[in-house]
């Protein structure tokens, strides 16, 4: 903050892009002096700049969002900044012991006038960076700068008072268990490091400040690391005390980076035991660093995306391997290919000529030979990737990682045992969770709730029905137990190892955990036995291969196997292996009703394989039964029409509706405007059927029909498919030809609402306005008839009914006469 206070008195045009959190410190110093700072903070995020000034870093990876810019101009003291390279920058880098203290100096020399106020802010980022002027980088010129600052009537007592706050009760906590956890080091070259530990619920910023202040930690030593766990992440700080203590190189072999006095390092997903455990194999010699040059398998077998897949398929049996990254001609990763996924290629597609460019995964991560063997870690367990290509400088293929690599290095590290993310259930389910753990404890089974009921856990949407897998033992078993607790009926399916049950407004179903393959694309699946592991491998979707342990000891622990989660953050929608599309063409359609219903993205990767499985026309081999029944889900969708737009991009009702069906011949503005209709009448419950018939429309009728018994359509919805495809012409006309609202009454009666809409969607706005009059204001109006005057006047049978039905139009064209003129007004205008 004092850097960039002096940035603004150097060049008074300037503006201050201010963090939108600050340190402890740095926010009551910046509320203290913050009348300095007046009409010079920039709100918002501008895109664009003249020149970008970066004080105390030159490294755009701190920022949490760069502008474009013509001019970079730099003033910072690390070492890092001697090492980059930077296009249009001037750089103002020099190893002082505060960055402050460049700005300082230019100041100084251009003569530019300073207050006392301003002075002392300087001087406070100068004492700040320096530590009171005791730290090892700290130099004559910070001093010298120092000096100046106090000539110009920087205020000591308020330095004071800001740098060298009162320890608050939270941080002596911190305090007493730092100290109580350190452990003091010996290096081969003679130096002794003090590291401590700390876990923490989660981060805050003044941590650092803390730890800076902590005098015990120098006494005997030649420097000392803080290792600090804070949720998902856990972080390194180091300083140095003598100084021919490098904690930067030190930490530079962690991954980490800063200068020579002091570093520091951020790392996800690994606990502080196993952070420590290498940082004492580092300082004790017994690994160079953990970069994955030194872990990965060189030389690896590799697959061109031009060879065929048999080819392919031999190399990798005759090697041995299980899968191989997928290259380019030049040697640059495209993805990577299992020996499973050309066995599966050549038995569904193998009757034409195949290429492994058309069966790869090219939905995978790719790591450089100077990423961590942590960041490696990290996407193997997030993300189910079995193995990452690693390349050199110029991007070519030199390397694997696997998941074997990975556990070994785990082993050779400390654990600090699984690392659990639990998840609170909602309170309709969460007490009869409960029990069914309870109940599989004493059968000794392990019992999860999986796939999308935890998906939809996780959104916060409403959860009704619920899977359980168990594993370990029969689900029936856990089954019986739970009907018998709560005294329910249990419909059992021995042959599939599952049961239904219902208890209350909870429909559950129990599953054994399983394994399944498919013996042709679009079959049913073969079943066994097998882990939950496995179990949720079989599955779709990543977003869909989650579960939630209820036994008691781990209650709550959600698994991730396949980063699932992060997919459900992002949103978005991941096949599990490259041919899941081909091996379940209903995968493709479920995949569609997802992304709409949630409004999801397709992954990059799923998206290419998802066109490639349309293209070999894989639906046209899957059971029409398993077809409707989706196709049936999808009808119930409150986003129907996200999926029907789904369905057009990725040309899917071209293959599953007869009759050459080309989406050109239908009018998506039309299917709009009828959603908005059907949107504007709750009462009618079968909106995604209505939508679905203005589709079948351009169909031959004997087709459409056809259609919709494979899809076993409510009667009903057979009715308004016939009556819109029937009797449009004369609805039209009768719209267009009404004098009266009693014309609209007499001839539209007969027909249902949703065919009335079907037609009103068509694109004429005084066609739209009366249908919208007629079914909103006309029909639902109720008209009392004195009938014992009729009866009265001798009238009886058809007679009586006739004359009571004109004296209802009567009333209604006295009713509504007004309102019909001003539509006839409006009918020039569409």
């Amino acid at each position: 903050m004092a850097s960039a206070y002096g940035v603004l008195l150097l060049y008074p045009d300037a503006k201050l892009l201010k963090p939108k959190q600050l340190s402890k410190s740095a926010s009551a110093v910046f509320k203290h002096f913050k009348h300095l700072f007046e009409e010079r903070v920039v709100e918002g995020e501008p895109q664009e700049v003249e020149t970008l000034v970066l004080v105390d870093t030159c490294s755009f990876k701190r920022l949490p969002y760069v502008p474009r810019y013509g001019e970079l101009l730099i003033y910072d003291h690390h070492p890092k900044c001697f090492e980059k390279k930077f296009e249009n920058a001037t750089l103002k880098v020099d190893k002082v012991g505060a960055a402050t203290t460049l700005v300082v100096e230019e100041i100084k020399d251009r003569k530019v006038e300073l207050s006392p106020e301003g002075a002392t802010l300087l001087l406070m980022g100068i004492y700040e960076d320096t530590g009171n002027f005791t730290h090892l980088g700290t130099t004559p010129r910070d001093l010298e700068a120092a000096a100046f600052l106090l000539s110009k009537g920087a205020d000591l007592q308020l330095v004071d008072r800001f740098v060298n706050e009162k320890l608050s009760a939270k941080e002596v906590e911190v305090v007493y268990k730092l100290l109580r956890s350190i452990e003091y080091i010996e290096t081969p070259s003679g130096f002794r490091v003090a590291i401590a530990t700390f876990k923490g619920d989660e981060y805050f910023p003044d941590f650092q400040e803390v730890v800076y202040k902590l005098k015990e930690f120098t006494s005997g030593v030649d420097g000392f690391f803080i290792v600090y766990e804070a949720g998902n992440k856990t972080y390194i700080f180091g300083r140095a005390v003598n100084e021919r203590f490098d904690v930067a190189d030190i930490l530079k072999r962690l991954g980490g980076g800063g200068h020579r006095e002091a570093a520091s390092l951020k790392v996800e997903g690994i606990p502080a035991e196993r952070i420590k455990k290498r940082l004492i194999d580092v300082l004790t010699g017994k690994i160079p660093d953990i970069y994955l040059e030194h872990f990965i398998s060189r030389e690896p077998l590799v697959v061109k995306a031009s060879q065929d897949v048999k080819e392919a398929l031999r190399l990798l049996v005759d090697y041995g391997f299980a899968g191989a990254p997928v290259v380019d001609e030049e040697g640059r990763p495209l993805g990577v290919v299992f020996k499973k996924e050309l066995l599966k290629a050549l038995k569904h597609l193998g009757e034409k000529p195949l290429k492994v460019e058309e069966v790869y995964n090219p939905d995978v991560r790719v790591l450089h030979l100077k990423s961590t063997i942590w960041e490696a870690e990290n996407i193997l367990s997030r993300f189910g990737q079995k193995l990452i290509p690693v390349v050199d400088d110029g991007g070519k293929v030199v390397g694997v990682i696997t998941r074997l690599d990975i556990f070994k290095n785990i082993l050779s590290e400390t654990p600090s045992g699984e690392r659990e993310e639990k998840v609170e259930l909602p309170s309709n389910i969460a007490e009869f969770a409960k029990e069914v753990g309870r109940l599989a404890d004493e059968l000794g089974l392990k019992a999860y709730i999986v796939g999308g009921v935890v998906r939809d856990i996780l959104l916060g949407r409403p959860v009704w029905d619920i899977d359980i897998v168990v594993e370990g033992g029969s689900a029936l078993e856990l089954a019986k137990a739970v009907a018998q607790l709560y005294n329910v009926k249990l419909h059992k399916f021995d042959q599939f190892g599952t049961a239904h049950l219902k208890v209350g407004n909870l429909k559950v179903e129990f599953a054994t955990a399983r394994r399944e393959r498919y013996e042709r694309s679009g079959a049913y699946p073969e079943v066994e036995p097998a882990t939950l592991k496995e179990d949720l491998l079989r599955r779709d979707f990543t977003i869909n291969t989650l579960a939630i342990a209820l036994n008691s000891d781990r209650f709550g622990t959600l698994i991730d196997y396949l980063g699932g989660v992060e997919d459900l953050r992002k949103g978005v929608i991941r096949v599990l292996h490259s041919l899941s599309f081909v091996e379940d063409p209903i995968r493709i359609l479920r995949a569609l009703r997802f992304a709409g219903r949630f409004g999801f993205d397709l992954s990059r990767g799923t998206k290419s394989l998802l066109r490639r499985a349309v293209e070999l026309n894989v639906l046209k081999s899957a059971p029409k039964g398993r077809i409707a029944n989706e196709l049936r889900l999808a009808l119930r969708e409150e986003r129907f029409l996200d999926i029907l737009n789904l369905y057009k991009e990725y040309k899917i009702l071209e293959q599953l509706l007869p009759g050459g069906f080309q989406w050109s011949k239908v009018r998506f503005e039309e299917l709009k405007r009828l959603k908005r209709l059907l949107e504007e009448f709750p009462q009618i419950d079968i909106p995604g059927w209505v939508l679905f018939i203005a589709i079948l429309l351009q169909l031959e009728e004997e087709k459409a029909l056809g259609v919709l018994k494979e899809l076993s359509a409510p009667a009903k919805v057979r009715d308004i498919y016939l009556l819109a495809k029937r009797e449009a012409g004369n609805i039209l006309r009768t719209l267009k030809g009404a004098k009266k609202p009693s014309d609209l009454v007499r001839n539209l009666k007969k027909y249902p609402s949703e065919v009335l809409l079907l037609v009103a969607a068509k694109g004429d706005r005084y066609v739209e306005n009366l249908v919208r009059f007629y079914l909103k204001e006309l029909k639902p109006f109720k008209v009392k008839v004195d009938v014992e005057k009729f009866k009265r006047e001798g009238l009886s049978g058809k007679e009586l009914g006739k004359a009571i039905e004109e004296e209802k139009l009567k009333f209604i064209d006295l009713t509504f006469g007004g309102k019909f003129r001003e539509l006839l007004t409006l009918r020039g205008e569409s």
